[in-house]
């Protein structure tokens, strides 16, 4: 009897080794062929040497300089504002930066949070640009570009956001349940595995028909392969930012920092985002001064949707 359980115990570890080697392959497989094509790579570059990680990031034209940050979400870069950065560096001198964990920017094997990407945007404009910028940021990023701000308002110059995240979701703190899923996802093997379907290009493309695009025939797969290799670089550290969303440090309450500020603020919003109105009201109710458009068919990432509708109102915003 106890020469069958050991037998049995062995059976049992050799079939889990067996497994586990086999999802290693098909891990190391996954991040192979998602990155061979070097779509990113193509792309013109420079590196901030950030004391968590290199920075990539692009610089063209001449003028009062424009940062342009991009969501922080699975896949998202500086790709994010190809469909602007033509018009906007005729007049601009236009910073687009990857930020860490994201496009060509190192993926370090750290817990990424909200305090950390804030340091990312002080030291950038400190060091790189060294002159007062305006803004551009979309999604959770807002809120971190508000509280660098806060930080330093002599380094802003206009803020414009938009898509900010709900200042609920924004509230909400790590709590039991997101650091159960940050530990399954951290593991080494199945982890990469879970993130891997997580970010398969069907989903990826999922992504951009439900939340992303309001129409979605202008939905490209060159994009969609953008957003796939950038969700896939970093040799299995590209998870990492996937993690700490999940675990919500991310997430900074910036109630605070909107009754305080001084800046003028100004939100542009896809119309078609589901109770996008109350969102917007809710800024503007600890901050009346922000002035807020919307974008006619459009949902999260109208910059790329409808990039001449964004550089409409950026010409209004930062001329003005």
């Amino acid at each position: 009897m106890k020469t069958n359980k050991i037998t049995l115990t062995v059976s049992l570890l050799t079939l889990t080794g067996t497994a586990l080697s086999g999802i290693f392959a098909i891990n190391k497989t996954i991040d192979k062929l998602a990155t061979s094509k070097g779509l990113l790579d193509e792309r013109k570059k420079e590196t901030y040497h950030w004391r968590f990680g290199d920075i990539c990031y692009n610089v063209c034209g001449e003028g009062k300089p424009v940062l342009l940050i991009h969501n922080l979400k699975t896949g998202s870069s500086s790709v994010e504002w190809s469909s602007i950065i033509p018009e906007l560096s005729r007049t601009n001198t236009v910073y687009a930066v990857d930020m860490l964990g994201c496009g060509l920017s190192e993926h370090s094997n750290i817990t990424y949070t909200s305090y950390m990407y804030t340091q990312l945007i002080i030291d950038f404009i400190q060091n790189v640009i060294r002159r007062k910028t305006h803004v551009v940021a979309t999604g959770k990023s807002a809120a971190i570009v508000l509280d660098a701000c806060s930080i330093n308002e002599n380094l802003f110059e206009d803020i414009v956001l938009i898509n900010p995240e709900n200042l609920r979701t924004l509230r909400k703190r790590p709590a039991k349940r997101t650091k159960t899923a940050e530990f399954f996802i951290k593991l080494p093997i199945i982890g990469n595995f879970i993130y891997h379907i997580a970010t398969s290009k069907k989903k990826i493309r999922e992504t951009f028909e439900r939340r992303y695009y309001y129409d979605t025939e202008k939905i490209s797969d060159t994009c969609i392969d953008f957003y796939y290799e950038s969700a896939h670089l970093g040799n299995g550290n590209a998870k990492n930012l996937f993690r700490s969303l999940a675990g919500r440090y991310l997430n900074t309450d910036i109630t605070r920092v909107l009754k305080e500020t001084n800046k003028n603020i100004h939100i542009l919003a896809g119309r078609e985002i589901t109770d996008i109105k109350g969102i917007i009201k809710e800024y503007q109710y600890y901050n009346p001064s922000i002035e807020a458009e919307y974008i006619d068919y459009t949902r999260e990432l109208p910059q790329l949707e409808a990039p001449k509708e964004i550089m409409k109102y950026l010409n209004i915003y930062l001329y003005n």
